[in-house]
């Protein structure tokens, strides 16, 4: 029996698994583009003799549409101009799972193709994939871990719905960081995601309360890259079953409320040499410093940043959590082990020593930040990029220049993503584009939205 989202073998018989372990059917899907997970609900019969090796296709409006399923006029990849034609979603067998919580039910992340067998280039999986591979042809395997941080509130997301999601509120009041005592009475529904997590191969290393009232984080184990990003999407969507399962609703959100601490999405990241095994980032002559290597990653993902917001902030809500001394960083630096910079250095003699970006906010797609980061570090290894010193102290106290500092909304970040240079070398002018039409679109619907607090601030007074 495989109950892991990682280790199952491909050459394995489904029919014998699916008999073993009493399965009828096989939920199947792809991140989209905002890191939502679609797909369907398949026989376990119809999968194993034709879905696990041909795929299943799908409309490929699920590239074409918004969070809300309306589709985005005037996009190059999709629309109506192109009748909205199919695209097929094969599985990855080795992130084949059972499902704790649905007795007789399988799981598996799929890839995305188009009807010619190729790689759908715009799809996050592929885009990671694509970097991943660069980094493989340079000698190293990227390894990431993801810190999420995340909202409860009370109620099922209907109820909260019906309301309007007015007046939320937290599993949780006031605000009590590391509390072990403020844990013991929320660990009821916190244990039972990481155990849920820990069944389908996803282990959380440590759980806490956080800032917020309602709010926690968890922190995934380190692995390579396509693994880590599968476990951030498994992490989210257990997470908000978990909770409407209690009648709670789960938010990702970047910033749920004005007062309350906004929800991160930190990255630490390091390369091993692919030849041994080995940390490139470990200094054992220096460990109070990253190895030369890692010098030059870092330098990399400080350089390009401001080019990468869009992917690490992709929506108008996203800036909301940065504006200010928020514990994320604001502008492109970095500092040792300092949590007011962009990119924090954490150095060691070994295989600890890696780098963490602060930026990436917990609504942002696992696969297109990975994605982003490990593309930055790599084009500054292969520029040999030099990093500027390092900054002692409150970052948020000092004076920067406009280009080191990042763009403050959504508007600007689009315009750099679009213009930046690494974005298009490693992912591609197809995706770029693309995905600067949709965070336009997202910019656009905002504009139109008329807000509670417009309407408190302006109905009486003007």
């Amino acid at each position: 029996m495989n109950n892991g989202v990682r280790g199952f073998d491909p050459a394995t018989d489904l029919r014998a698994y699916f008999e073993e372990n009493r399965v009828k059917v096989v939920k199947l899907g792809a991140p989209d583009i905002d890191g939502v997970w679609r797909g369907k609900r398949i026989m376990a019969k119809y999968f194993a003799e034709a879905v696990a090796q041909s795929g299943t296709n799908v409309c490929n409006i699920i590239f074409g549409w918004d969070l809300h399923d309306v589709p985005i006029p005037g996009l190059t990849y999709t629309g109506y101009h192109t009748g909205y034609p199919d695209v097929n979603l094969r599985p990855d067998l080795s992130t084949l799972h059972l499902v704790p919580s649905e007795p007789g039910a399988a799981a598996v992340i799929c890839d995305v193709l188009g009807l010619d067998g190729a790689p759908l280039e715009l799809a996050p999986r592929t885009v990671l994939r694509r970097v991943v591979d660069r980094a493989n042809a340079l000698g190293f395997e990227p390894v990431c871990a993801y810190e999420f941080e995340f909202y409860l509130f009370e109620g099922s997301p209907r109820e909260l719905a019906r309301r309007g999601y007015a007046e939320l509120e937290p599993i949780t009041a006031g605000s009590h960081t590391y509390s072990v005592y403020r844990d013991s009475g929320t660990n009821e529904i916190i244990g039972e995601i990481r155990d849920r997590l820990a069944a389908v191969g996803v282990f959380i290393e440590a759980s806490n309360s956080e800032h917020g009232p309602g709010q926690f984080e968890v922190n995934i184990h380190y692995g390579a890259a396509l693994e880590a990003a599968d476990s951030a999407l498994i992490l989210k969507h257990t997470v908000k079953e978990v909770a409407a399962e209690r009648g709670y609703t789960a938010s990702f959100m970047a910033k749920t409320h004005s007062d309350n601490a906004g929800s991160s999405g930190h990255v630490h990241q390091s390369l091993l040499r692919r030849e041994n095994g080995s940390s490139a980032f470990a200094n054992p002559e220096n460990p109070k410093e990253l190895s030369e290597v890692g010098q030059r990653y870092l330098a990399g993902v400080v350089a390009a940043a401001r080019q990468f917001t869009a992917l690490y902030l992709p929506t108008m809500n996203s800036y909301k959590r940065v504006e200010g001394p928020q514990w994320a960083g604001s502008s492109a630096t970095w500092g040792l082990d300092n949590r007011t910079v962009a990119v924090r250095s954490i150095p060691a003699a070994g295989g600890a020593a890696r780098v963490e970006n602060r930026v990436p906010g917990a609504d942002a797609n696992p696969y297109l930040v990975l994605a982003a980061n490990i593309a930055s570090g790599l084009d500054g290894i292969e520029r040999e990029l030099q990093p500027e010193p390092p900054i002692v102290g409150n970052a948020y106290a000092l004076d920067f220049a406009e280009e080191q500092l990042l763009p403050r909304s959504l508007d600007r970040a689009v315009d750099l993503f679009s213009d930046g240079e690494v974005g298009r070398e490693y992912f591609g002018a197809d995706f770029v584009r693309h995905f600067a039409e949709t965070r336009r679109w997202e910019i656009q619907q905002s504009r139109a939205a008329v807000t509670d607090w417009e309407i408190a601030r302006y109905l009486e007074h003007v």
